[in-house]
């Protein structure tokens, strides 16, 4: 941390105002779910369970940013992947609740613009500078995984669509709380970072754990919540789990020699022993990026595991069932507009 002060005070401060938000949010929810802020607690987040996994979404999408925007504090330069993911989720949720014609709604608490915005000036103030995006180089691109992106971004594009039909057309306390953007942001968040990882900027490694995280934990929600609003069916579930596992697999087989770690990258070869070296983007810096054939075999192998993506739709599991879900809307009692 004392490193990324003396290199970029201002950048550092308005890290530390981010992270201030979310354990605020954080200390806001925890407290108001054991009933210590009684308007937080009339929300009812995380104590009613047909809110479950509304809940949880949101606390992941929020959590992608945090996490994102944590490492900044100590090696900015060796986290490019990381303040890039923390815009992910931001930019999902304008894009969920503007599909859904509901944008007015991200003004109510916890007023998402504004760390939308404190996350934008961050990257714009990132001591990487021009290369935040120098990073990316086609060299680095992992096929495989970008495969496996493509590959769930058919279910995922899936989910955002029905939820978004929900906010749109659906009279319920879901759509009047903005859960069902919840889950379209949720899915846009996966796709997007998941691209990210694939690309494998500088600091890829931490994004490609989350975008794994992410449907695994969604998946394990939903089994072990049912009855919960949302709630995958099971065998949905059961598929993003194993895609989930499939993908930080993928990641840990392929990769860099810089064996990339949480905090940054382990064991970095550098010629010049400057900040340049660090990011991995230094001039004249080759590319380290090397996938042997059997990492490749791998990869295709468990690209057709996945395929089961593909294939459940024609089994007649519903992405969204259980005895929570809402497929269609009017089974639960709720009418359209």
């Amino acid at each position: 941390m004392m490193q990324s002060l003396r290199t970029s005070p201002l950048f550092s401060l308005v890290v530390l105002i981010t992270l201030g938000f979310f354990g605020y949010i954080g200390l806001m929810l925890f407290g108001g779910s054991l009933g210590l802020f009684p308007a937080i607690t009339a929300m009812g987040h995380f104590s009613s369970l047909e809110h479950r996994i509304h809940d949880l979404t949101y606390a992941f999408l929020f959590g992608t940013a945090a996490v994102g925007t944590l490492p900044q504090l100590w090696r900015p330069s060796w986290n490019v992947a990381g303040q890039l993911m923390a815009l992910i989720p931001w930019a999902g949720f304008v894009l969920a609740y503007a599909l859904g014609n509901s944008l007015a709604d991200l003004l109510r608490p916890p007023f998402v613009p504004i760390f939308g915005a404190l996350t934008f000036l961050a990257t714009l103030l990132h001591p990487t500078g021009r290369y935040l995006i120098s990073s990316f180089s086609p060299s680095r691109m992992n096929w495989v995984m970008l495969g496996l992106v493509a590959v769930a971004a058919v279910p995922l594009l899936a989910l955002a669509a029905t939820n978004i039909g929900f906010q749109t057309v659906v009279n319920d306390d879901h759509a009047a709380m903005g859960h069902y953007a919840y889950m379209a942001a949720f899915s846009f968040t996966v796709i997007g970072a998941g691209i990210l990882a694939s690309l494998r900027p500088v600091g890829w490694w931490l994004t490609a754990w989350i975008v794994g995280l992410l449907p695994a934990l969604l998946g394990i929600a939903s089994v072990l919540v049912p009855d919960s609003g949302s709630s995958l069916g099971l065998g949905w579930a059961l598929a993003a789990i194993a895609w989930g596992v499939v993908f930080v697999t993928a990641a840990e087989l392929t990769q860099e020699t810089e064996s990339p770690t949480l905090l940054g990258s382990r064991g970095v070869v550098g010629t010049s022993g400057g900040a340049e070296d660090h990011t991995g983007v230094g001039p004249g810096r080759p590319s380290t990026t090397s996938t042997p054939a059997w990492v490749n075999v791998v990869g295709i192998i468990a690209l057709v595991l996945v395929l089961l993506f593909g294939v459940l739709p024609l089994t007649g599991i519903r992405l969204l069932g259980g005895a929570g879900g809402h497929t269609p809307p009017i089974q639960h009692g709720v009418q359209q507009q």
